[in-house]
Parts: structure tokens; C-alpha cells; sequence
């Protein structure tokens, strides 16, 4: 499993995966200004690739879902990450994953810790012909 954690705050960050020469993945930060339907405050906090890079996780911290911001106030913002930003990253980097694991959370929760008191958001994609196809868990 590789696991890059970012320790920048605000909506301008983006993560790009590349390969290594011994094929190892690594991720380069690269400033970008992430835009959302909802006009919500988005940071990117942590990419995760695991089995192969065949699942890829993109988990951004939304401090507001739960106050200002609802699911239903959202979901597009899922969509338009997949498109818009992970596509993109993928394609630039050879990669073709089967699952595309977008989360939200309203406060920074280490992956894999449960965490009752805050709320989170997933929504799973598989890749398809360059556009992001929404899966049902």
C-alpha cells in the first residue's frame, strides 16, 4: 500500500502520482486551485493506492459537511473531482485502476481509525473510457 499524506490546508492542493524507476509510486504535491460545485472549502488530504495501484483512494478533509454542507449539497462534488481532477492524474500516469475511492471528511481522521463523532462521505467510481462512472456501495 503506499500512502502519501499531505500536510498542506487550503484549496490549492492537488496530488499527482507518478512511477519511480524502480516502480515504486510516489506523489508530488503541485499547487492547483480545487473548485467544487457545492463552493465548499475542499484540502486534499491523502492519496492511498492499494493492491497494485488497482484501488486508488483520494480522501479530502470538508470542514464544513454537517454544518453548512449536507450530502445532498455535495454529491456532485464528487463527480466533478473524479472528472476534473483524478482523471486526469490517472491518464498523466499510465494508471488504470478498477475502483476510485473518493471520501470527505469533516475533520482529519488517520485512515483506518474509527472516528464516531465525525462525519464522512464516500462515494466509489470506476474509470471508463476518461470520465469518472459512479458506482453503488
Amino acid at each position: 500500500m503506499t500512502i502519501f499524506r499531505s500536510r498542506m490546508r487550503g484549496l490549492y492542493t492537488l496530488v499527482v502520482y507518478s512511477l519511480c524507476t524502480l516502480c515504486v509510486p510516489a506523489v508530488l504535491v503541485a499547487q492547483q486551485p480545487l473548485v467544487v460545485p457545492s463552493g465548499q472549502p475542499l484540502s486534499f488530504l491523502e492519496f492511498i493506492a492499494e493492491d497494485d495501484a488497482q484501488v486508488v483512494r483520494f480522501r479530502f478533509v470538508a470542514p464544513q459537511i454537517g454544518e453548512t454542507f449536507g450530502f445532498e449539497d455535495v454529491m456532485q462534488d464528487f463527480q466533478v473531482i473524479c472528472d476534473e481532477q483524478v482523471m486526469p492524474v490517472l491518464d498523466a500516469n499510465g494508471l488504470a485502476p478498477r475502483q476510485i475511492i473518493l471520501s470527505m471528511s469533516a475533520a482529519d481522521v488517520p485512515f483506518g481509525e474509527l472516528a464516531p463523532d465525525v462525519l464522512q462521505f464516500f462515494e466509489l467510481f470506476r474509470p471508463e473510457n476518461g470520465i469518472c462512472i459512479w458506482e453503488e456501495f
